[in-house]
């Protein structure tokens, strides 16, 4: 009979995915412990923000340029176009799927903010999100136990997924990892990721967060 008490879902599956990433070429992503550093090193001001929106507007900044090759976004234009990726505005409804679908376009086709006098008679300006045609410049992190703070009222209080991938700033990706003893690993992460993303829809509950999902 083995003995489940010798594996560990933190040293045998979480770390050696990190390590993984940490490997690839070129020092392409970062890391932050997420149950160890201050949210300040995030890049959040609150445990309920999921996008770091330092990391994304120092990328929005850096990958849209004018024709010149310089920075041309102030901070009002940082700004609005964090506005229009937080809030998502333009999705038809409130659902979790509609939310994503519209979080989709915008990653994709990035968004309008207006223009400058001297430059393309000062039409508005389409700017990306993410740099599609230069990976490497765009900025990868990896945050393990990366806590995300619950609607007030719900009973867990707050989400903690195993490890979130983002790109710019933007949660592309939750993994919930799960020990090699467990009996039905894939059954049982799936069942974790659908309570985190409020979509447990035969429980009469809400739980989880699902603003984190909005853009995975």
């Amino acid at each position: 009979m083995s003995d489940n008490s010798a594996h560990n879902e933190d040293s045998e599956v979480e770390k050696p995915f990190i390590e993984q990433l940490l490997a690839q070429g070129s020092h392409l992503w970062d890391y932050l412990p997420g149950d160890k550093d201050p949210i300040s090193s995030q890049g959040r001001e609150n445990w309920r923000e999921v996008i770091l929106k330092e990391r994304l507007l120092l990328a929005l900044k850096r990958i849209n340029v004018n024709a010149n090759g310089k920075p041309w976004l102030d901070d009002v234009r940082l700004n609005q176009a964090w506005r229009d990726l937080d809030r998502l505005t333009a999705a038809p409804g409130h659902s979790l799927m509609e939310k994503n679908q519209a979080a989709t376009a915008l990653l994709l086709e990035g968004t309008v903010v207006d223009g400058v006098p001297d430059w393309n008679a000062g039409r508005n300006q389409r700017i990306q999100y993410i740099d599609w045609y230069n990976p490497k410049n765009n900025d990868f992190l990896v945050i393990n136990q990366f806590r995300v703070d619950e609607p007030d009222g719900q009973h867990k209080k707050f989400i903690l997924p195993d490890i979130v991938l983002f790109v710019n700033g933007i949660p592309l990706v939750v993994i919930e990892c799960k020990s090699p003893a467990t009996t039905n690993p894939i059954e049982e992460g799936i069942n974790q990721l659908l309570r985190y993303s409020n979509q447990r829809h035969w429980l009469d509950a809400r739980e989880g967060n699902e603003k984190l999902f909005y853009y995975t």
